[in-house]
């Protein structure tokens, strides 16, 4: 029960995010839906399995959604916030490959 909480607790993040969007949102939309995907799989089906390669794939969607809002200057402090911390909490998770995209 408490996966499935804050599996809901980030996907709102993302919606509050989306919804604050300035201009165009075909891209955004695509990321934030991906992000959301990728993190509800993550929770389903590799909670308690942190090798699973489908934590890297959540935290890399969801990082990428996290650029696309820094870069679009959405005004949502509290939710931005959040979900930075995740993935920052989260970071031995990312692929070797994304924690070297980090690093640079």
């Amino acid at each position: 029960m408490e996966h499935e909480i804050a599996c809901l607790r980030l996907c709102d993040g993302i919606s509050q995010l989306l919804l604050n969007w300035p201009g165009p949102r075909l891209l955004a939309a695509h990321a934030a839906g991906r992000a959301k995907r990728d993190l509800a799989a993550a929770f389903q089906h590799a909670a308690g399995l942190p090798e699973d390669a489908r934590w890297s794939n959540a935290l890399e969607s969801l990082e990428r959604f996290l650029d696309l809002c820094d870069n679009s200057a959405v005004a949502n402090p509290s939710a931005m916030c959040d979900l930075r911390t995740f993935v920052e909490e989260n970071a031995d998770l990312l692929s070797p490959y994304a924690e070297l995209k980090r690093a640079s």
